[in-house]
């Protein structure tokens, strides 16, 4: 498979741009129309190099698809909310000026705990009714991802549904005549009864210490393989969500090394992906588009191990 991929976030919204007024770095109570030191007053733990900027504008997708191209990643995996959701937009006018083979969804399935508590047989047909909704309506396009030469589909927190519930939302996807290429948050070897690969979204889950994934990944990529199924090994640089919760999770940087260490420890396991998380979650300080702190670091310490990756032979 040989891809790269990075959880791509498009809640962001400012009063000049297409959202008319302000969305994502205002979270929790803060105010960006003040601007203390040259900079505005948004719940981020660092500052976006070009500025605080709106998801759904052109000139926005058109950066970061030139600055992702730069560091070798090949697409994105976007956060997903519903198709009367800001994410929908920016989600069809990525479609329309992305490469091709660049753009998937990251279906959040927490959009439909709240039903689920409810009636989880409706939770369940509202997930067929969505991703049936989006192979059809979107997953037709070139810039679709594609594995094995069928869209592709990601889930987030699959395990919130039961393998079973899961093996249900497929079959009846299936009978319907869509194919499509299935990889699940999570690394309960289940779930590969129906999903096609696994990941995890971030590997802070598992341990706060970078190092420590080299062990776990390698550990679950063999498992994953002698299935025959997908491996996706998932890198982070950081952590720190303290601006918008209490007391919040921080993992520091250290210069970088952490994320050098994740790469190296994902490299290790022979992945047959890569995922980096994120290209922009700001809140949680996941970020590695360019920032006041960091500038281009990330990018290229990205591209130096994209490299790698793309030819295993340095290994």
């Amino acid at each position: 498979m040989g891809k790269i991929l990075t959880f791509y976030y498009v809640w962001y919204g400012v009063p000049w741009g297409p959202a008319k007024k302000w969305m994502g770095w205002n979270a929790v109570g803060y105010n960006p129309d003040i601007i203390i030191e040259g900079k505005r007053h948004i719940a981020t733990a660092d500052y976006p190099l070009d500025g605080v900027y709106d998801s759904l504008s052109i000139e926005t997708l058109n950066r970061h698809i030139m600055q992702m191209n730069f560091a070798g990643i090949d697409g994105v995996i976007l956060s997903w909310w519903g198709f009367n959701h800001y994410s929908n937009r920016v989600l069809e006018t990525l479609l329309e000026v992305c490469p091709k083979d660049f753009t998937t969804i990251y279906y959040e399935t927490a959009m439909t705990l709240k039903l689920k508590e409810k009636d989880r047989k409706t939770a369940i047909n509202k997930i067929i009714d969505d991703l049936g909704k989006i192979l059809r309506k979107y997953a037709t396009k070139d810039g679709w991802i594609k594995l094995d030469g069928k869209p592709l589909l990601v889930i987030y927190i699959a395990d919130q549904y039961t393998v079973n519930e899961w093996s249900i939302i497929r079959t009846t996807l299936e009978d319907k005549g869509y194919s499509f290429f299935l990889l699940g948050d999570t690394f309960n070897l289940e779930y590969l009864k129906v999903f096609d690969g696994l990941h995890t979204y971030n590997p802070i889950k598992i341990t706060r210490k970078a190092q420590d994934y080299k062990e776990i990944y390698s550990s679950i990529g063999e498992k994953i393989r002698k299935r025959n199924k997908l491996f996706a090994a998932t890198v982070c640089p950081g952590y720190d969500d303290r601006k918008i919760r209490r007391p919040g999770i921080y993992i520091p940087r250290q210069d970088g090394k952490y994320y050098h260490e994740a790469w190296i420890a994902a490299l290790k396991s022979n992945a047959d992906m890569m995922l980096i998380t994120s290209w922009n979650e700001w809140l949680e300080g996941t970020e590695i588009e360019p920032s006041l702190q960091y500038e281009y670091k990330y990018l290229y310490i990205t591209k130096d191990y994209v490299k790698i990756f793309k030819d295993r032979s340095i290994l």
